[in-house]
């Protein structure tokens, strides 16, 4: 079971790719293999996971089965987040030349030689993984986690507590303004307001962001001991100058990702995601050939094997159920029932809407209801309704409402996949450790957009 739920999801990435190159549709035999991918990989899950899950899962399918919907729907929802699947699954393999190549030791070095306390490394690590996650996006943390875990554990006293504030802030803050960031398009296309009109408040209230997670930190990470036990082993591990050689391939690694990605957009090869995905295929699998006679190189490769892809597991399968779940929800006709509703409230409260359509994506991400779904049934909303406030305003509210919600909800991807990888619980980050930045955030992101739209 653990051996045929590795091969089918390295499969799944598999077929992802190929369905961008070929003409034929590929859907149904990737619907087979996410069969195979919960049949076989339910039984190995944890049991926090497993539940949520089970829960999404059962109630997506009862819904599809009671509307009657043909196989060609089922396949649609269980195929709905493959996107995010193939990118984590394939971003990953970025961690077989980091450790190969010992490419890890050129980052801490260079952070260790150049950051010089706790907080600026704090501020360092978020402002890194936000301008990964501008073109990365998902893909972005795995990357970060594999590159940055390592020096992070022996250098900062909250190891889990401190990665995953920062990988989790830059990430989500990148999807405010970010040209791939799906979050961003979605509320484009539901309030019909244009990218270039948003791209601008929204770096602006990205950078509020950064700021207001640095400050509100500072005070904890100042008083925290930093790099003296480390500093002296790396020096006697690598060199000055193969530090720097290293530095300079991961940026060219980073390069290359980035004109990847915009070549792919060029060619219009499949959604953003996938064009992601396949840069990050191509630049991995150069990568890994170019380190492959380093020592050590099989034992690496063997241990991404072994556990590497099945670390992914647990939330490649949980993404699975959420997409059932979501498309059955908007499929069953109750998001147009509630429809009339929420337009009823919002003419009661005119120009105070702008802080309920934040709200209502944030509340509704913690019940499980992806934020994709709630941003286009609001937009839906929204274009019926005349609001004293200009369009941009409840453009970048409801923008501002989805990142937030990527950071306070436990069925939030991002925090998932963090979850699992630095071993701590989904409670911990989006409740325990996001809940007052988010809280800030949302008040200043408020301010920001109605202020913006006055000016």
């Amino acid at each position: 079971m653990n051996s045929i739920c590795r091969v089918a999801i390295m499969l799944l990435a598999l077929l992802k790719l190929v369905s961008l190159l070929v003409k034929y549709d590929l859907s149904l035999l990737m619907f087979a293999v996410v069969l195979i991918i919960l049949i076989t990989g339910l039984p190995l899950m944890g049991s926090g996971f497993r539940n949520i899950t089970a829960f999404l899962g059962i109630a997506g399918s009862a819904v599809l089965l009671h509307g009657g919907h043909p196989l060609s729907s089922w396949a649609l929802a269980f195929n709905s987040m493959t996107s995010v699947i193939a990118i984590l699954v394939i971003m990953q393999l970025f961690s077989v030349p980091m450790e190969a190549g010992r490419y890890n030791l050129a980052v801490q070095y260079w952070l260790q030689k150049s950051v010089t306390s706790a907080a600026a490394l704090f501020l360092v690590t978020t402002v890194v993984t936000h301008l990964l996650a501008s073109f990365l996006m998902f893909g972005s943390i795995p990357v970060m986690v594999s590159m940055l875990s390592g020096m992070l554990e022996k250098s900062v006293a909250n190891y889990r507590r401190f990665i995953s504030v920062t990988a989790s802030r830059g990430y989500v803050l990148a999807s405010l303004w970010a040209p791939g960031a799906i979050n961003l398009l979605l509320v484009a296309q539901a309030t019909g307001a244009r990218w270039l009109d948003l791209v601008i408040p929204g770096f602006l209230l990205a950078m509020i962001g950064i700021t207001t997670s640095y400050l509100l930190e500072i005070r904890q990470t100042m008083a925290q001991a930093f790099f003296q036990e480390a500093k002296a082993d790396l020096r006697e591990q690598l060199a000055e100058e193969a530090a720097r050689r290293k530095a300079w391939i991961i940026g060219l690694a980073i390069i290359s990702l980035l004109v990847l990605t915009v070549a792919f957009e060029k060619l219009n090869l499949g959604a953003s995601s996938d064009r992601i995905a396949l840069a990050g295929a191509v630049v991995g699998a150069v990568w890994i050939c170019s380190v492959r006679k380093q020592p050590g190189f099989s034992m690496v490769m063997a241990e991404y094997w072994r556990s590497g892809v099945l670390k992914s597991m647990d939330v490649s399968i949980l993404f699975i159920a959420m997409g059932v779940f979501s498309t059955a929800i908007a499929k069953s006709g109750f998001l147009g029932a509630v429809q009339f509703q929420l337009q009823s409230i919002a003419n009661v409260l005119g120009v105070f809407s702008v802080v309920l359509l934040p709200l209502l994506v944030i509340i509704a991400s913690l019940i499980g209801i992806h934020p994709f779904i709630s941003i286009l049934l609001v937009g839906q909303v929204l274009t019926s309704l005349q609001l004293p406030v200009a369009p941009v305003t409840t453009a970048l509210c409801l923008a501002l409402g989805g990142s937030i919600s990527y950071m306070a909800s436990p069925f939030a991807g991002v925090i998932l996949t963090l979850a699992k990888y630095v071993n701590c619980t989904t409670r911990d980050i989006a409740f325990r450790w996001n809940w007052r930045f988010c809280s800030v955030f949302f008040i200043e992101g408020i301010v920001f957009a109605y202020v913006w739209g006055r000016i």
